[in-house]
């Protein structure tokens, strides 16, 4: 019993749910340009590992306003506008 009991477990270790590809990022500040994501649990701030596309950093982005965002490590882009 022990033996299969251990075995399912260990089974079960190496199951992590499936990241998501994408993340819904939300506008939280205009100055500096801090983005949110995971129900504000994660922030990012402009030069502090927020990275934009050249069509994300050329818009005017305000409080509120979602985008589309890859988490990257500790880094998250910003991808455009939704």
């Amino acid at each position: 019993m022990y033996d299969t009991d251990m075995a399912r477990r260990l089974k079960s270790l190496g199951k992590q749910p499936a990241r998501p590809a994408w993340y819904l990022a939300e506008c939280v500040d205009e100055q500096p340009l801090t983005f949110s994501i995971a129900d504000g649990n994660f922030r990012f701030k402009s030069g502090e590992g927020l990275t934009m596309t050249a069509t994300a950093s050329g818009r005017t982005w305000e409080k509120g306003d979602t985008a589309a965002a890859i988490l990257s490590g500790g880094s998250l882009l910003v991808i455009d506008r939704i």
